[in-house]
């Protein structure tokens, strides 16, 4: 018995060990130095009203997330997903997840600490009044071609049901986009050339068959001694981009502009012989649109700004559409245009583009244009019916999707017309008049090189366009 009780303490004082030993070897598990977000979300459940949940689309720098206008953006409760242990603050708060109340109105600093206290990170939430679901598409096309701000209005026959701004106008002062901010247009401005000269057209001022060049032309008397092809390319073949002249080199964008005047570079490209004859191929000519804007003064009389103004945009009680100008012209609702890929936003001199390069407007002033041009009961129309049936329906035999001054045909936008425009620092779309009444435009204050762009911004107007239709 002795023996056993001597055994049994012998085991018991050796489990005891190595329980004890078991606990100096194997310390508490540290705490975690993660400290990063994951996701915001504003949920159905903390906020009353709410009839979906919002999730912020996450951009990088930023969470993006758009809140139904019938809400308090004032006052909302967000949820963050982060590591486990770690905590979040906004203004040294400390934020409990679905349940503080926070201002979202303005840009929010939200930050993580790591469970043990050693690191931290700190994340911006950009929220705005919108449509969530569509302007998550927004988000990821600025997010994902570096767009520091866009722009986008919808119109239904002539009303707009939709406008809004996105990211920044201006990066260095965080300066939110709105609709109303003005964007250079870049190939958009040759629209209004077109209006220009339809308006002439109709007033009996101008025959748009009529020649530019030669002894009987327009511009005779400033650009003389102009003789054989160059002498029968017409106001037609400028706004079809069919006057013979190829599409490269195009002097309106391209270094034989530096340092010239819109005089000088007419001069030049008479000086060069035509590769087609008038009328007969296809090629999208910048420069012809400069020439435009040169008869549009001729024939008025007027500068071509003062003629844009007052003799077409006024008639519709526009005011804030106007040629641009430099960096240290900038307008005070102007943005700040940013260069990719080792360009230049500012390189392009406006005044001498203007015609076919150089306006900036709204998101909002291009819906306002496109309800006064789109032969629809309402709002009155600055042109006659057959006017615009002559803008909108004189394709070519050779280009069937061009007319005078505008895109027509395109599959994405049924029984609309439409234009794009891209310059350094510029991207620019709208679309008037879908067979459904459905117009859009979005503008942004940058221009990406990433092979597919183009098309991306195509679609995205569409995927618009459609979702509020």
């Amino acid at each position: 018995m002795r023996k056993f009780l001597l055994q049994s303490f012998t085991l018991f004082t050796a489990l005891l060990l190595i329980s004890c030993s078991k606990d100096k070897i194997d310390p508490e598990e540290p705490l975690s130095d993660d400290a990063y977000l994951t996701s915001v979300s504003f949920l159905m459940g903390d906020n009353p009203g709410l009839t979906q949940n919002l999730y912020a689309f996450n951009g990088g720098a930023y969470f993006y997330v758009s809140i139904p206008e019938d809400m308090n953006i004032k006052a909302m409760k967000a949820s963050y997903s982060i590591p486990k242990g770690a905590t979040v603050s906004i203004e040294g708060v400390d934020q409990v997840s679905g349940s503080t109340v926070n201002d979202f109105s303005g840009l929010v600093l939200v930050k993580v600490t790591s469970a043990s206290g050693n690191k931290s990170s700190v994340h911006t939430v950009y929220a705005k009044y919108g449509d969530n679901t569509i302007d998550q598409k927004v988000y990821k096309f600025m997010t994902d071609y570096s767009i520091p701000g866009v722009s986008v209005s919808v119109m239904k026959d002539e009303t707009i049901i939709y406008s809004s701004g996105y990211g920044f106008a201006v990066e260095a002062t965080r300066t939110k986009t709105t609709a109303d901010h003005l964007f250079r247009l870049a190939s958009v401005s040759k629209q209004f050339t077109t209006l220009c000269i339809m308006t002439l057209y109709e007033r009996g001022l101008l025959d748009i068959d009529r020649n530019v060049f030669g002894e009987n032309g327009i511009l005779n008397a400033q650009f003389p001694g102009v003789t054989g092809a160059k002498a029968t390319v017409t106001v037609r073949n400028f706004l079809q981009h069919n006057s013979g002249w190829p599409t490269s080199p195009d002097p309106m964008f391209s270094s034989i502009r530096d340092g010239k005047t819109i005089d000088d570079l007419i001069r030049y490209i008479l000086d060069q012989e035509l590769i087609n004859v008038p009328g007969s191929t296809y090629a999208y000519y910048n420069m012809g649109f400069g020439i435009l804007g040169r008869v549009v003064e001729v024939v008025s009389g007027q500068p071509y700004e003062t003629f844009l103004q007052n003799e077409v945009l006024k008639k519709m009680g526009i005011t804030d559409i106007h040629v641009g100008g430099g960096e240290s012209e900038r307008l005070a609702n102007e943005c700040v245009y940013y260069s990719q890929d080792g360009t230049n936003g500012y390189g392009n001199p406006m005044q001498v583009i203007a015609a076919a390069g150089g306006i900036i407007s709204s998101t909002n002033q291009l819906m306002k244009v496109l309800a006064h041009i789109d032969g629809r009961d309402g709002v009155p129309d600055i042109l006659k019916q057959s006017t615009l049936d002559l803008m909108y329906n004189s394709p070519t035999a050779n280009y069937a999707r061009y007319s005078l001054g505008w895109r027509i045909g395109h599959s994405l936008y049924p029984g609309a017309h439409y234009h794009s425009g891209n310059l350094a620092g510029t991207t620019a779309m709208w679309v008037g008049n879908t067979n459904n009444g459905m117009s859009a435009a979005i503008l942004g204050n940058s221009r990406s090189y990433i092979s597919g762009y183009d098309d991306a911004y195509y679609i995205l107007i569409s995927d618009i366009i459609n979702y509020f239709d």
